[in-house]
């Protein structure tokens, strides 16, 4: 497979800024639904409408939109279960935005992207998982969130002796250890199909080491 390196058009340091207000939105996003969760008011009354500043870049207003938008979802979901639902969409949303900024700074063609999409999305998941949100009592989604509780409840008896202890940080340590192979198994399989000028673009996005 010959991937395209037209190497005039691309300049990483300026589209990486993309990717972090991509990650940026995906905090406030996360933020915002943390306090519908809390308080559906918390987003204002219906209908209300904030004038935008004058002068903005049409892309800033853009989504200023967006961000009504979603805070008016959260607004009318209606339960907690709705709110969850709004939260979700919207990570995937954000995680979405950022696939796209990623392929623009790759330049990866239409018929090469169904090669390098599921690579790219396993480095992905296991460097920047997607939250999920839930119950507190929900279902770890990982190995290592699920070690990780069964220590913190250990933790959480102030008299728990050494004996209890020690098996579940041996346990969590070994996730652990299981989370950063299948990473460097990841990460290798989509080196191999990268070119130098693309694998430095996803050294700098933290997708590559």
């Amino acid at each position: 497979m010959e991937w395209k390196t037209d190497e005039s058009t691309f300049d990483g340091w300026r589209r990486t800024p993309d990717l972090m207000i991509s990650r940026r939105q995906a905090v406030t996003a996360s933020s915002l639904a943390v306090l519908g969760l809390l308080s559906p008011s918390a987003f204002g009354e219906a209908g209300e409408k904030s004038p935008a500043p004058p002068n903005l870049p049409k892309e800033i207003l853009e989504r200023m939109e967006k961000s009504k938008a979603f805070s008016e979802r959260m607004q009318n979901a209606g339960s907690n279960a709705g709110r969850l639902q709004v939260m979700s969409e919207q990570m995937a949303q954000q995680q979405q935005m950022v696939f796209e900024s990623l392929r623009t700074q790759l330049q990866i063609s239409d018929e090469e992207w169904p090669v390098v999409r599921p690579r790219l999305q396993a480095v992905y998941d296991l460097v920047r998982p997607v939250p999920v949100f839930g119950p507190r009592n929900a279902q770890p989604a990982t190995p290592v969130e699920q070690r990780s509780r069964e220590l913190r409840e250990v933790l959480g008896n102030k008299d728990a002796k050494a004996e209890e202890i020690k098996p579940r940080l041996t346990a969590l340590r070994a996730a652990k250890e299981q989370a950063r192979q299948e990473l460097v198994r990841a990460r290798e399989s989509l080196r191999q199909i990268m070119t130098v000028r693309q694998e430095a673009v996803l050294v700098l996005n933290g997708l590559l080491e």
